[in-house]
């Protein structure tokens, strides 16, 4: 053998050898590989996650918990162009590759090459499931040595069409979607099943990169992403070139990508806590719940109207507040990433002054500017605009009018208040919470006010020392002298005279119960529970559903006792009806993902008053709308009865009334206790709010009358004497006893 041939024997055995080892090697990391794959066990088993929904008083859907916004849909109810689209520009070898789309990689590998960043992936569908649902997403050689592995071994166990499924039902599109039917209602408002074809092609584009290609961040982009999947379509000969062309025409709806505020968010809150206490936390945010509460939307919408309308109000009578932040010289005349969306009137938008003039500023809004002339916004000094307001300044507006050719806006300038709020509505014959406000702004601050919060109520806890002394006999007849009286007290270790004044520092001298409740009578209504004594005060507001600590003193009927709204709108439920109890409730019944039900709640009442004491108070709380310090609600036009409660130097308004269909109370005051103002109170800033309420509220039912229950009788009485007389009379009232 010739040293030539020697040494290609020597080169063939070195390649062989090195080729056996390589081998062996990749051998021993395949073994490796597959020994530490996840089973696909947890595939066979998978689970999705899916959203609780939660449902008004008339089953409509209104909010949703959940980890990831999921809904499960099977495939065959996913259009065909959503699926085709997917397949077309993820992997077009979908159906003839077991696992791998090796031309696909390469391909992938050209385009990067080319446009030298990452600008095309090459893993198939079966691989993208495998890394969603079986391995951890860390970008390592050896993770894309299991998913390719592991995606082989789908391909085995799975048809291509529960592939399909599995994925399309897990992938991320964006915005907090999950899945192609959370994606549809995300971007379109609609199911998944209702989508035409352009609507399908923007979906298919979303998962190589969700938020990059969304609509809602950027139109264009997402335009020009929705025609390339579009062509791919085409080249598969999924459509036609007719069809492409028709649906690259298509424009976005852009109101559809309004971000919307979130309905009761603390009614939500309240919801989410009672849920998890019993079920778990993982059954309320994969678990598919369906909760059935007794939130009413119309009820909900108005409230939160009423307050936060109310409380702007009440701020600006205070001035304006330059706001802390100011937005980056970048956006100052700028777009955001939202600047195509179109305003709509009546929103209340972030924005930044662009321009301060003598008499105007100019703001801008996203892709929109408006002027705001300054005679507008009195509550501005017009004197110091450029003291007040400055370029970059970041500001409320109200939007007015929208001119989108223009795009410009007619805006008012707005500011978030400083003063809090809470209200509560129940159906009071059935315990049922229609409406909930824990706050002006759940995200700035979570505290639920109107379940949380004590606060002294003031006159408004009135009404529980006239219901106890209508219980021993005393009538709305009944004369008290309104006059000096003092008290020995200890405070703090000392001995002192308590002397009781009333709002206006006047005295009636001999008042009847009607007058002294209807007119907010101080002096009236400590000598009346001196009468009847303290302690069956107590045990009655204990029966009623107040459950917080109450002083045994005289001024406990001033409402110096820190109570709940809840605690307050319930008690007054059962004036509303009758005397009887229902305790509050806020879910109807609740339901696991296969219909199957876990509770319900049935409403059960039970009489804690007397039926002629109840309607007696609820007589003369009529005449504080009729008369006294409530008058403002007479707007309403219907029979209505409330009590109205300001604190001492006005740290808190409180108004509380009802018809017989609806109880509604309304806290206003500082978390911090301040004073509202020297000259405020609950008949000025808590009743206007109260009655915006529930002019929407119950604008669609008839006025309904306090049912007058068999042992009261009616007399014609003197208004301010409480005396019998006659019709002629001019101050004639007519006012009932029990028989």
């Amino acid at each position: 053998m010739g040293q030539r041939s020697r040494v290609r024997v020597a080169v063939i055995w070195s390649i062989s050898l090195l080729a056996a080892i390589f081998s062996g090697v990749l051998g021993g990391l395949m073994v490796t590989y597959l020994r530490d794959l996840p089973t696909l066990d947890a595939l066979q088993e998978y689970q999705p996650g899916l959203v609780t929904t939660l449902y008004s008083d008339h089953d409509e859907p209104f909010a949703t918990l959940f980890e990831q916004k999921r809904f499960w849909v099977p495939l065959d109810k996913i259009p065909r162009h959503l699926i085709n689209g997917v397949i077309a520009v993820e992997d077009a070898q979908f159906y003839q590759h077991h696992g791998i789309n090796f031309r696909g990689i390469a391909r992938a590998m050209l385009v990067n090459l080319r446009a030298l960043r990452p600008a095309e992936g090459g893993s198939s569908i079966t691989q993208q499931l495998a890394k969603l649902l079986l391995l951890t997403p860390e970008k390592h050689l050896s993770r894309k040595i299991k998913e390719a592995l592991l995606a082989l071994e789908i391909e085995k166990r799975y048809t291509k069409e529960k592939i399909l499924e599995l994925y399309l039902n897990q992938v991320y599109f964006g915005h907090g979607a999950y899945g192609v039917e959370s994606a549809a209602h995300a971007y379109f408002k609609k199911p998944v099943d209702q989508l035409n074809l352009a609507e399908a092609a923007t979906l298919a584009g979303l998962p190589r990169a969700p938020n990059y290609y969304s609509p809602i961040t950027d139109k264009e982009r997402a335009i020009g992403r929705r025609n390339l999947v579009l062509a791919r379509m085409v080249d598969q000969g999924f459509i036609t070139k007719q069809q492409a062309t028709a649906a690259s025409a298509a424009t976005f709806d852009e109101f559809l990508f309004e971000k919307t505020r979130n309905l009761g968010p603390y009614f939500v809150e309240y919801i989410r806590q009672q849920l998890e206490e019993k079920y778990g936390t993982y059954a309320v945010y994969h678990g598919g719940l369906k909760v059935y509460t007794t939130l009413s939307v119309a009820a909900q919408r108005a409230a939160e109207t009423a307050l936060f309308d109310g409380l702007r109000e009440i701020d600006k009578v205070r001035g304006f507040r330059a706001p802390r932040a100011h937005s980056s010289p970048a956006t100052i005349g700028g777009t955001s990433s939202l600047s195509y969306l179109i305003p709509k009137a009546g929103e209340i938008l972030n924005a930044t002054v662009t321009t301060v003039r003598p008499k105007s500023i100019t703001v801008q809004v996203g892709g929109y500017q408006g002027d705001i002339a300054l005679d507008k916004v009195p509550w501005v000094d017009p004197t110091k605009p450029h003291q007040q307001l400055q370029t970059g300044m970041a500001v409320k507006v109200r939007v007015l009018g929208v001119y989108k050719r223009t795009r410009t806006l007619d805006l008012n300038l707005e500011q978030d208040p400083e003063i809090e709020g809470a209200f509560l509505a129940i159906d009071p014959r059935d315990g049922g919470i229609r409406a909930m406000i824990g706050g002006y702004d759940f995200e700035r601050s979570k505290f639920n006010r109107a379940l949380q919060a004590k606060r002294q109520p003031g006159s408004a806890f009135k009404p529980f020392v006239y219901a106890a002394a209508f219980d021993q006999g005393f009538t709305p007849s009944t004369i008290i002298n309104d006059a000096p009286v003092s008290y020995p007290i200890l405070v703090n270790g000392k001995r002192t005279e308590w002397s009781p004044d009333n709002y206006d520092r006047k005295f009636r001298g001999p008042t009847t119960l009607r007058y002294g409740l209807e007119h907010s009578i101080n002096v009236v209504a400590v000598k009346l529970i001196e009468r009847i004594g303290v302690d069956p005060v107590i045990e009655l507001a204990r029966t009623l559903g107040i459950e917080s600590a109450l002083r045994r003193e005289y001024a406990l009927a001033l409402g110096v006792s820190e109570v709940t709204l809840s605690e307050m709108v319930s008690a007054y439920g059962v004036f509303a009806n009758s005397g009887i109890r229902f305790l509050p409730y806020s879910i109807r019944k609740v339901v696991d993902n296969k219909e199957a039900l876990l509770e319900e709640h049935i409403p059960a009442g039970q009489r804690v008053m007397r039926e002629s004491t109840a309607f007696v108070l609820t007589n003369v709380l009529k005449g504080v709308i009729e008369r006294g310090t409530g008058s403002r609600a007479r707007a309403l036009d219907r029979p209505v009865a409330g009590k109205t409660g300001t604190t001492q130097a006005a740290t808190d308004a409180w108004f509380i009334g009802y018809t017989p269909e609806l109880v509604a109370g309304v806290w206003l005051g500082y978390d911090t206790k301040r004073s509202l103002g020297p000259h405020e109170s609950s008949a000025t800033l808590a009743v206007p709010i109260w009655v915006r309420f529930m002019q929407r509220a119950i604008q669609d039912s008839p006025p309904e009358e306090f049912p007058v229950p068999e042992n009261v009788a009616p007399v014609m009485v003197n208004y301010l004497s409480g005396r019998p007389t006659t019709p002629n009379d001019k101050d004639a009232i007519r006012e009932f006893f029990p028989k």
